[in-house]
């Protein structure tokens, strides 16, 4: 598991000259980066060994969260500095609104999920902290606070995604679509168009706020690991304290 970098943006770059600010944010992120990209829960999905009983649990989780991500983009678009910036979020949220809310209800019915069951879910503790820490960035902190947790939430996928998708296709539709949907270019210029936009907005702040935003991209990072860790395990993982919700 790579080692954390404790250091700031300046002294990340006097060892790595041509690193980029969004490098940076995922060494300060470590081992919560590494264990995220590459926790066993996404591992099965790519090769088609996932329980049907824990992709439920995720499905079910995921599918609460999805109004909270409506709202982030939603605030983000508000608070985007340049018409070009409020397109591409704006085009995402249309996606999200859209093809992803049919695959949740076509795989729901093939785990044998009803309804009554995912309409009347709550949030469980880790995605409450999860939804609670995006919701606060983007709605009461600055276009960059909300911006590097909507990135460390997307890109965490793409890594994942890229990777799976090398491997032979899972039979099971649900796994092999929600592989299709992070593994596509499209979702890829779009993670790749957020860490651009991070890397020029975070560059130019001062100590301080990059600090923020490295220690928001490493709560994020914790979140989504234990995110996982509770689809695979069906039991919730203790945070750190300093992970907790206030």
């Amino acid at each position: 598991m790579p080692t954390p970098f404790d250091g700031s943006f300046q002294d990340f770059l006097s060892s790595q000259p041509d690193a980029r600010f969004t490098d940076w944010l995922t060494a300060r992120a470590e081992p919560y980066w590494s264990q995220a990209t590459c926790h066993p829960f996404t591992e099965a999905i790519g090769d088609g060994s996932m329980p049907p009983e824990a992709y439920a649990r995720y499905l079910i989780e995921d599918y609460t969260f999805i109004t909270d991500l409506a709202s982030v983009l939603g605030y983000l678009v508000a608070k985007a500095p340049s018409m070009r910036a409020k397109s591409r979020l704006s085009a995402f949220l249309a996606l999200l609104t859209s093809e992803e809310n049919d695959y949740f209800i076509r795989s729901f019915k093939a785990l044998g999920v009803s309804p009554e069951t995912y309409e009347a879910a709550a949030q469980g503790p880790v995605t409450r902290a999860f939804s609670d820490l995006l919701l606060t960035s983007s709605g009461e902190g600055s276009y960059e606070d909300g911006l590097a947790c909507l990135l460390c939430a997307e890109w965490v996928y793409l890594v994942w995604g890229l990777r799976e998708a090398q491997k032979t296709r899972p039979e099971q539709f649900y796994l092999a679509e929600w592989i299709d949907l992070h593994a596509v270019s499209g979702f890829e210029n779009f993670v790749n168009w957020i860490r651009e936009e991070m890397d020029v907005v975070g560059a130019d702040l001062a100590c301080e706020d990059q600090e923020k935003l490295a220690q928001l991209f490493r709560h994020m990072s914790a979140l989504e690991t234990a995110f996982f860790e509770v689809a695979w395990t069906g039991s919730q993982p203790t945070l750190r304290d300093e992970f907790q919700r206030t």
